[in-house]
């Protein structure tokens, strides 16, 4: 099930996988701290997610391995993290071939 497939207030099994992992927790607090915590699209410091921009860098996954590519994540509201995934012109949407990272 994909992120915009499950119901919404529900956690994916990706959110799952992550919720107790001190790695991920990590990357999230450095990730939050850059970024001022607050979404770096409207500025709101609610129900902050961390995004990532990219999943791979020079052909390799960076999954696992987030810290080494701290820029090619960023933190987004659940409200604009919705909006990168289903825009997919967004410069922060994974699937567009001109994103930016950060």
């Amino acid at each position: 099930m994909g992120r915009l497939n499950h119901k919404r207030g529900q956690p994916s099994n990706y959110r799952q996988s992550i919720k107790s992992n001190p790695y991920w927790d990590e990357v999230k607090k450095r990730i939050r701290l850059r970024d001022d915590f607050k979404c770096v699209e409207c500025g709101s410091t609610i129900r902050l997610e961390t995004h990532h921009i990219s999943y791979y860098v020079n052909g390799q996954s960076i999954v696992g391995h987030e810290l080494d590519h701290l820029n090619w994540l960023v933190t987004l509201c659940e409200t604009c993290h919705d909006k990168s995934h289903s825009d997919e012109n967004h410069k922060y949407n994974p699937k567009n071939s001109n994103k930016t990272k950060r």
